[in-house]
């Protein structure tokens, strides 16, 4: 087994790096009665009109687009071990070289991805304590739990992908044992005596789940028990998940459920964007707890009460929908009254209701950052920048976006 390999970070997060968004602004609609007319907002030069999301679409939208799907059929460890309190990474992986460029996998298993042609993939891994790119996992005693869905063209591909994927780990050190998983005979798993890591993988219909564990000291018993346990957890998912054929998936919808569409881009309404599962995409269904915010725990409460379905990330915006208006509205409110000590409320936009905005400073040499969040009906969205006042602007395109598409 490979122990020294760490997750690589591949978060999509509501604190994505601030970016610029700089574009044409198209003011339409009009006031219903109560609401305000946006077209009085100040919006700069952001665009307000819903975007055409299948304008510009690309060969590699359906890879990705699948692998967004698979994200609605993975297993959060957090749900099998309470303890994995901190989030290390989540994100599609879409080709076979980002697959074992960034997973659990090792990086001699490209050539085996590629002979079974593996179509896409997803990736989550979650640990007992922080990320630390500074300190390898393997030098504390973090519980570590990565989990990866692989898919393949047909259970014959992924059986086979499953036993060739183990038996090239298995050949990277002399010293490697391989290790029965409790109830699950058909896997494949290994160890190195003494190292408190194991690796395994098993087939599923079309479907690969391979898993990386770290335990704080080298009890194999532990790690077998640990790796059954998120199996019994992943296999119900998967039997629920119905893998695109081959041939329909270049034709999956980017915007499944009307949201992206809603959430502000950086630029006019008719560019051509192409999907990329971190900066602009959607995250329908199960997919959208991938964004649930863990703490402070009453956020992490409003939004379990909130019941958000669904989530469109945007560049710098990230767009939730709630159960219903007041579901939208608590959920800010929430966010404003329960602030870290790094930040502080500043001044919201003009006259949109409800909004509110943090400055939160930055680390040393970096600069501050602002967010606000405005709602609209059943729509949430956090915007985020560098610049105040360009902020406020987003804030205020935001929400006449989302009143323009109602």
């Amino acid at each position: 087994m490979a122990d020294q390999r760490t997750p690589v970070i591949a978060r999509a997060a509501l604190g994505a790096v601030a970016v610029l968004l700089a574009g044409c602004s198209a003011m339409t609609g009009t006031a219903t009665p109560g609401e305000i007319d946006v077209r009085t907002l100040d919006v700069g030069r952001y665009t307000t009109t819903p975007a055409d999301i299948e304008n510009g679409r690309e060969p590699t939208d359906g890879a990705i687009l699948e692998g967004l799907r698979m994200g609605a059929a993975i297993v959060f460890p957090h749900d099998v071990d309470a303890g994995l309190t901190h989030n290390w990474g989540t994100d599609v992986l879409d080709t076979p070289r980002r697959t074992a460029d960034a997973s659990a996998i090792s990086n001699v298993n490209l050539p085996v991805l590629e002979r079974h042609r593996m179509i896409t993939g997803f990736d989550i891994a979650e640990g007992s304590r922080a990320f630390d790119a500074k300190t390898p996992a393997i030098e504390t005693d973090a519980r570590v739990t990565r989990v990866v869905l692989l898919r393949f063209p047909g259970a014959a591909a992924a059986e086979a992908a499953a036993r060739d994927l183990e038996a090239t780990d298995f050949a990277v050190s002399p010293d490697n044992q391989p290790v029965p998983i409790p109830g699950y005979p058909a896997a494949h798993a290994h160890w190195r005596p003494g190292v408190k890591t194991i690796g395994a993988t098993f087939a599923h219909g079309e479907i690969v789940v391979s898993l990386f564990l770290q335990h704080p000291n080298p009890d194999i018993d532990a790690l077998a028990r640990r790796a059954a346990a998120i199996l019994d957890a992943q296999v119900p998912l998967l039997e629920t998940f119905t893998p695109t054929a081959p041939d329909r998936i270049a034709d999956l919808p980017r915007d499944p459920d009307g949201l992206l569409r809603r959430a502000l881009i950086p630029g006019p309404a008719n560019q051509q964007i192409a999907i990329s599962s971190r900066e602009f995409a959607a995250w329908p269904g199960r997919a959208s707890l991938h964004y649930r915010p863990t703490e402070p725990a009453e956020l992490a409460a409003a939004w379990d009460r909130g019941e958000v379905d669904s989530v469109a990330n945007s560049y710098t915006t990230t767009l939730f929908r709630f159960r219903d208006d007041s579901a939208a509205t608590d959920f800010g409110d929430t966010w404003q009254r329960t602030l870290s000590e790094a930040a502080h409320p500043v001044s919201a936009p003009d006259r949109v209701p409800g909004a509110h905005c943090a400055e939160r400073r930055g680390a040393t040499g970096s600069p501050a950052l602002t967010r606000c969040y405005v709602s609209y009906r059943r729509y949430g969205a956090f915007v985020s920048g560098p610049e105040p006042a360009g902020v406020r602007q987003q804030a205020a395109a935001q929400y006449a976006l989302l009143a323009n598409a109602s």
